[in-house]
């Protein structure tokens, strides 16, 4: 049987410490962190000041930061484990 040892990029609320998780569970791996941030966002969390990254779970942090709700511009993001295999290890 052979082994392969992979690091992977998993991105957690600078709160409360959840990582993000799949819709479907499980928490969500990534190659960068630009990706992990990327797919933070779209899951609607927010980036508040200094990059502070955040989840839903903290309305009061995003009102205090005038962000209760996502943007007019926000966008959606799609996983494609066909296309995007470095999304999920």
């Amino acid at each position: 049987m052979a082994f392969t040892t992979a690091s992977c990029v998993l991105i957690a609320c600078d709160e409360c410490a959840q990582v993000l998780e799949n819709p479907d569970g499980g928490e969500c791996h990534f190659g960068t962190e630009e990706q992990a941030r990327e797919a933070a966002l779209a899951y609607e969390w927010e980036e508040l000041a200094a990059g502070r990254i955040v989840c839903t779970e903290h309305p009061d942090l995003l009102e205090e930061h005038g962000r209760s709700q996502p943007g007019p511009g926000a966008m959606t993001f799609t996983f494609n484990l066909g296309t995007d295999p470095e999304v999920l290890l």
